[in-house]
């Protein structure tokens, strides 16, 4: 196990250029299973990233929203990919599920101490390539009290091989069943791609402008998923009137903007339970870009 010295965590563009400098990294060296630790320290949210957050969705009932805090642990994860011990190049890796959940109030106002951890799988040349998958943890921790936790799991994918890509199929699913309520739809625009960046702090060249996603794949530019993910917490809150304590969700396809999604909610079968299911998709073509579940505060 390897332990790194608790730093002040750093701000993301900078490390967004330095990511690009481990592309050179061999994944394919042999190595055991293991996992890496850090700490980092961060300062509060200030009142005015609170009131851009809040004002950028408009519905959330928390005062400090739980998919707000994994822009910190964002900045964790990558830290820990610049670290030389960490064997994949970070821009080579993509964010396939993710996990937050509150244990307690968290103050507006107290400085944060983020325990992190890495668990990397066994890899090598026989090692099938679904099974690189670092799993991410990030603990929040306020005055010596745990008040949040993130885990996050990473695909790592491998090097395309030389030449054109194949055009992408075109789809089209059935809408979800009668189960499900329409929450509300919208027309995402690219400039809220680069508006979100602005806020998150996450300026990934896939989500900015053509001329830059095409370079990994994209035609388009497509929105951060944990855009939509806290679009379905301040969308679910305002509809209920109440905060949500967990979120989680499982991301199945990129949203190329602009995009006409809409939001699908199911309460969880079990009446004793104090949350449900969501799921967004597209528009026109109703296929699923992501879907989770989540729970509301106890009373």
């Amino acid at each position: 196990m390897h332990v790194e010295q608790p730093v002040n965590l750093p701000n993301l563009p900078g490390m967004l250029f330095r990511s690009l400098f481990t592309v050179a990294r061999n994944e394919q060296e042999p190595a055991d299973a293991n996992v890496l630790d850090a700490e980092f320290s961060a300062p509060a949210f200030t009142p005015d990233q609170l009131k851009r957050y809040h004002e950028a969705f408009g519905g959330f009932v928390s005062e400090v929203p739980i998919t707000l805090i994994y822009c910190l642990a964002q900045r964790v994860h990558l830290a820990q990919m610049l670290g030389e011990h960490f064997p994949w190049p970070a821009p080579g890796l993509v964010h396939v599920s993710n996990r937050v959940e509150r244990h307690q109030a968290i103050a507006a106002d107290i400085d944060f101490i983020l325990k992190a951890s890495i668990k990397i799988p066994a890899r090598g040349p026989k090692v099938s390539a679904r099974r690189l998958r670092p799993l991410f943890t990030v603990e929040f921790w306020q005055n010596d009290e745990r008040v949040a936790t993130c885990v996050s799991e990473y695909q790592v994918m491998p090097k395309q091989p030389e030449g054109p890509r194949k055009p992408r199929e075109q789809k089209i699913a059935e809408a979800p069943g009668s189960e499900w309520l329409r929450i509300n739809s919208w027309h995402i625009e690219a400039k809220i791609a680069r508006d979100y960046a602005r806020l998150s702090g996450d300026f990934n060249p896939i989500h900015l402008h053509p001329l830059l996603s095409r370079w990994f794949g994209f035609d388009q530019p497509i929105i951060h998923g944990m855009y939509m993910s806290a679009r379905a917490q301040a969308e679910i809150e305002r509809a209920a009137g109440k905060p949500i304590d967990r979120i989680d969700v499982n991301f199945k396809r990129p949203v190329p903007l602009p995009a006409k999604i809409v939001l699908w909610q199911k309460p969880e079968a079990d009446e004793g339970k104090n949350g449900g299911y969501y799921q967004i998709c597209g528009a026109e073509d109703h296929l699923q870009r992501l879907e989770g579940s989540f729970s509301f505060a106890k009373d």
